[in-house]
């Protein structure tokens, strides 16, 4: 199932339409749409980092997100140097100062975006006068969505997918709604393939030994997100061709596992990463 969250209708009206997607008319905290195959949920979150992490875990709540094999997209407008579709792989919470990864783990070259089309995003808390890093990409609600899913979604199957509506230094009133949703519909034919691509693709999620993964948990007394740090690892060593038992096995024969306490786990975590790339 896939779980799309869109800041504004406007962002989100070509994607509506080409899936088919009716209106959820219960009452609702937020504008809810869904297709009859119960395949895909939409929502629209409204403009901001506070209202995009509320729509988000509402979203994911509701509809009973399933990490192994349910997917979430962030689908949205943002400002730029160069018009056309970006794949995300960092964003920064200008806020905050925090850093979050989506891993890229599906290769998406084949729907029409390969690696010149990833880029870095920065989210602000207000729409900015002009780019601070021509380089970059900015908008309002990525960081807050990022955060509020971890809770609920491995990394690996997070996309946020943006699309330049403007440089960032345009009159806020010439943005309009008209123009993104022009924008939208000039980026619809790759967000449908990549939709497609990954209702098709069975992922390193379901490939993993899951006992061997929560009995390592365990051994490390990980806390939640450092479990999610270690399953990354599992999925990458499956993506990449690794065995990772062996490197615990090597681990367990050096006392290093099971540990003592929550900051060794964490230490033995880093190892493994660092024996695993």
């Amino acid at each position: 199932m896939f779980f799309i969250v869109c800041a504004l209708a406007a962002e989100a009206r070509p994607l509506i339409s080409a899936l088919s997607l009716r209106k959820d008319e219960h009452a609702c905290p937020y504008d809810t749409y869904f297709d009859e195959d119960s395949t895909c949920v939409l929502v629209l979150s409204g403009m901001g980092n506070v209202a995009a992490s509320s729509a988000t875990s509402y979203l994911l709540t509701r509809f009973s997100f399933q990490p192994d094999r349910d997917f979430l997209l962030n689908f949205g407008s943002c400002a730029g140097k160069e018009p056309g579709l970006y794949l995300i792989h960092k964003i920064t919470d200008e806020v905050t100062g925090r850093d979050f990864y989506p891993d890229m783990l599906y290769d998406l070259s084949s729907c029409g975006l390969s690696l010149s089309s990833e880029k870095a995003l920065v989210t602000v808390p207000k729409v900015i006068a002009s780019l601070p890093d021509p380089e970059l990409l900015y908008e309002m609600e990525a960081s807050g969505i990022f955060l509020a899913a971890s809770r609920f979604c491995p990394p690996h199957r997070m996309f946020f997918l943006k699309y330049v509506s403007d440089s960032g230094e345009e009159d806020p009133k010439k943005i309009t709604s008209e123009l993104l949703t022009r924008r939208a519909e000039e980026q619809l034919p790759v967000v449908l393939s990549v939709l497609d691509y990954l209702g098709k693709e069975e992922g390193p999620g379901e490939l993993i030994d899951e006992d061997l993964y929560i009995s390592t948990c365990l051994a490390l007394r990980l806390s939640e997100t450092l479990r999610h740090e270690l399953r990354q690892l599992f999925f990458y060593a499956k993506a990449v061709g690794k065995d990772i038992e062996p490197i615990l096995s090597d681990l367990a024969s050096e006392d290093k596992i099971p540990a003592s306490s929550k900051k060794e786990g964490k230490e033995v975590l880093n190892v493994i990463r660092d024996r695993l790339l």
